[in-house]
């Protein structure tokens, strides 16, 4: 499929951000030819010039290359368009004071006293990529994780349903979707950085705290939580900031530092419950626990380097980057520094 030109993804968002402006009563009319600017947005008398960028898919280090090139905006707004908006991207902007819109169906524009963050009607009639939400539910989740774990040799369809106990159509039609919104490419590798940050908008764990670690212990009788300290088929995996710690990401942590696990199934979550127990407060947990999203967090499990953070293996790379994602904090911060040796840079 042709990439679709800067100046035509510069066009249809700007199209499609007239029709949100409109829908929320604000009135916006193309800049003359000879001015800089893409837009003029009327607000109680007061004429804003607009610079539109637009995109498919819109991440973090996009935004950051961006602000970067439109350092210079003078009296101007910029505002980004996209299909898809990540909530680190979204963050970034506003951090920026850049405007954006994601057709998905929502709005955010700050200038001149002038405090917009409202939904709008979502808009697929400019969509450049097709599908508004290629990725949701476990195979699609499962599908798009697999082949961001091997994004130079996609593992086949099959096998992925194999992996996860999922039909063959079930993956097939997760697969379909992608393909449709451009994510994967003609010979079937992944786009990248962009299904990583696809993916990263939909990877939402609830995260229980828990009072206590689970021990080596419980494990030996009948393993009851399901940690498979002495399998290597599918088990408790440490994610998240200890996870990516252990994979090498430039974090400063210690020893103490509470671990994030995945748990196989909602049964084991509920039994880590019941025997360790919740923590009354966040901020006092020994570690949280949380439903993996696809089953391939708890099977593609790795030994640490080290017993730094104790007998626990560890998830791929890949969900620990995914977890990061999700840290409106630091999580952009690190994932932009963060150049892993043991698995493929994805985002």
């Amino acid at each position: 499929m042709a990439r679709t030109s800067k100046a035509d993804l510069t066009s249809a968002g700007g199209i499609s951000f007239m029709h949100a402006a409109d829908s929320i009563g604000l009135q916006v009319i193309k800049a003359p030819a000879d001015e800089p600017w893409d837009l003029l947005v009327t607000v109680d008398g007061n004429t804003i010039p607009v610079v539109i960028e637009a995109a498919a898919i819109v991440n973090p280090e996009m935004v950051q290359r961006l602000i970067t090139r439109s350092s210079t905006l003078k009296d101007a707004i910029g505002v980004v368009v996209g299909d898809l908006i990540t909530a680190p991207a979204r963050d970034a902007l506003r951090d920026a004071g850049w405007g954006w819109l994601d057709r998905r169906g929502h709005m955010a524009l700050r200038a001149n006293g002038l405090y917009i963050d409202v939904d709008v009607p979502a808009d697929d009639r400019h969509v450049v990529r097709p599908p508004l939400q290629p990725i949701s539910g476990v195979a699609a989740i499962s599908w798009a994780s697999a082949l961001l774990m091997a994004p130079e040799d996609p593992p086949s369809m099959r096998s992925v349903a194999r992996r996860v106990s999922l039909s063959h159509s079930a993956i097939v039609a997760a697969a379909k979707r992608l393909r449709e919104a451009s994510l994967v490419r003609a010979d079937g590798r992944p786009l990248v950085p962009e299904l990583f940050w696809a993916l990263a908008d939909v990877w939402r764990p609830r995260q229980v705290a828990l009072a206590q670690l689970p021990s080596a212990k419980i494990a030996d009788d009948r393993d009851p939580l399901g940690l498979g300290l002495d399998e290597q088929e599918s088990g408790w995996a440490v994610a998240g900031t200890v996870g990516a710690a252990a994979w090498g990401a430039p974090l400063a942590i210690g020893r103490a530092y509470p671990p994030e696990f995945y748990v196989p199934s909602a049964s084991h979550l509920r039994q880590s419950m019941l025997r360790l127990g919740e923590s009354p407060r966040f901020e006092e947990r020994a570690c949280t626990v949380a439903v993996a999203p696809t089953p391939l967090v708890c099977i593609e499990r790795f030994e640490p380097r080290g017993n730094e953070w104790g007998p626990w293996r560890v998830a791929h790379g890949l969900f620990t980057a995914l977890d990061l994602a999700q840290d409106r904090a630091r999580g952009a911060e690190t994932l932009a520094d963060w150049d892993p040796g043991d698995f493929t840079r994805v985002w």
